[in-house]
């Protein structure tokens, strides 16, 4: 398929530990996810059963993913953003580098474009080796020297394979969502604000690492690009209460605005060092960590976005506010919140007004409604409620990059059903179909629809 002549890029993406599975092949290093779903089996009380990523979609296998970029090709994908295993590269998250890992994810970009399709490159989504975890994490100040090795290393591996690069993905899901709600699960407890006040100092612990391995890269003559991708949502006061548009504010600041004041300012906003600094004593940032970030801004923004959030004034919540559970909207309703295409595009909009309009690629974008949204009918899967999310989110990103927005391009999330984290396999966004006990893929409605909007985009361009 001939490429946008705008540049545009049309994409998927996914996650290590979410589709490849091989979870002890090739002398690969445990994680803690690893760990997480088959030792401490943390899963179970979340998602009701005893689910890993052990096998996940198979996406490790080199047979299954010559499948896979048959796929994507038939999409019409120009580019395929997925996520290295640390612990694949370097097993012990440190020193050892394990020359099957740097084969596999060589042989695996060599295949993607040889079928035209370019390979964007996430270090880390979430899975931290084991060997490092043990030692404290991300809340460990050595983990920025950490990430910098590893990143060093996956440079070194992949060569001019690979021009653009995300640092992380998602700091404030994985450090506020993902490992308090796991902590809590540990307890036999539920998460506390004063839990969450202590990953303060781990999220900061990741911007100061991005900002390094940004630094790090252009020092090394890297010619391409390098970015972060970050779970945007506007945030929307469920009523019109001065506590709820407080509380609003107070969640912009901390969800949103926290990482994207990093990036493009330098700094934190004032209610996150307020916050963060009364909750925990070690909240303490050296002047040194701004100038980095300060010095070193990236490429592009990766927007992830999914829905907006309602936010209700809580006294009783964690910040005083709720927002996760807090969709308007009537049955079936989407897992990951409200449909409001209306909010990217204002979203892209503010980004392009408050941060001096970065280049923008959307990193994330999809839903699930349920099996009720997936349905057999002479040989496919028809997803209606997908198709129409699809659609009418890609249209309402286009229609901020015709109002000026650099936006370069657009991925969704996902092309494949896979594991996903602690609700296992039972919520399923892929635009394919994956029976997970033979493997089989079928495409949905939504897979053609995202086709023909591709199709579509390419005649325009020519």
């Amino acid at each position: 398929m001939a490429k946008d002549r705008t540049g545009f890029r049309w994409g998927a993406a996914s996650a290590a530990y979410q589709v490849e599975g091989g979870w002890q092949l090739d002398g690969k290093g445990l994680s803690n996810w690893d760990v997480w779903t088959n030792i401490d089996r943390v899963t179970e009380p979340v998602s009701g059963k005893f689910e890993t990523g052990n096998v996940a979609i198979n996406a490790y296998d080199r047979t299954q993913y010559l499948d896979d970029i048959a796929l994507m090709k038939r999409l019409g994908l120009d580019c395929y953003r997925f996520s290295l295993a640390w612990s694949r590269l370097l097993p012990d998250g440190t020193g050892r580098v394990s020359a099957a890992g740097v084969a596999h994810y060589q042989r695996f970009c060599d295949e993607l474009i040889a079928a035209g399709i370019e390979p964007i490159v996430t270090l880390f989504h979430w899975d931290l080796p084991q060997a490092l975890q043990t030692e404290g994490g991300w809340h460990d100040r050595r983990s920025i020297d950490w990430f910098r090795e590893y990143a060093r290393v996956a440079r070194e591996a992949l060569g001019e394979r690979v021009s653009k690069y995300i640092t992380f993905n998602e700091p404030f899901i994985d450090l506020f969502l993902m490992e308090p709600m796991i902590a809590a699960i540990k307890e036999g407890g539920a998460v506390t604000e004063a839990m969450l006040g202590r990953q303060g100092i781990a999220l900061h612990h990741w911007m100061v690492a991005s900002a390094g391995v940004i630094a790090d890269f252009r020092a090394a003559g890297f010619a391409g690009e390098i970015g972060l991708a970050l779970p945007l949502m506007p945030m929307v006061p469920e009523s019109g209460d001065t506590a709820d548009t407080e509380a609003a504010e107070r969640a912009d600041a901390i969800i949103n605005r926290w990482c994207l004041d990093a990036m493009f300012k330098g700094r934190y906003p004032d209610a996150v060092m307020e916050i963060f600094g009364r909750l925990d004593p070690d909240f303490c940032i050296d002047d040194a960590d701004f100038a980095l970030m300060a010095a070193n801004h990236p490429d592009f923004l990766g927007v992830n976005f999914y829905a907006p959030a309602y936010i209700r004034s809580d006294a009783a919540a964690p910040f005083g506010y709720r927002w996760f559970d807090t969709n308007p909207d009537p049955e079936p309703q989407a897992f990951n919140g409200p449909v409001r295409p209306d909010a990217l595009r204002a979203l892209l909009e503010r980004i392009r007004d408050d941060y001096g309009n970065p280049p923008i690629y959307i990193t994330e974008n999809g839903a699930g409604f349920g099996p009720g949204d997936e349905v057999m009918e002479r040989g496919q899967i028809v997803d209606p409620l997908r198709a129409d999310y699809l659609s009418r989110h890609i249209a309402a990103a286009l229609e901020a990059k015709r109002d000026g927005v650099d936006l370069r391009g657009y991925m969704v999330w996902s092309l494949f059903d896979n594991f996903e984290w602690l609700f296992g396999y039972a919520r399923r966004f892929g635009i394919v179909h994956v029976d997970f006990e033979t493997q089989k893929r079928t495409p949905k409605l939504s897979f053609e629809t995202y086709r023909a909007i591709i199709t579509k985009g390419l005649a325009q361009a020519g």
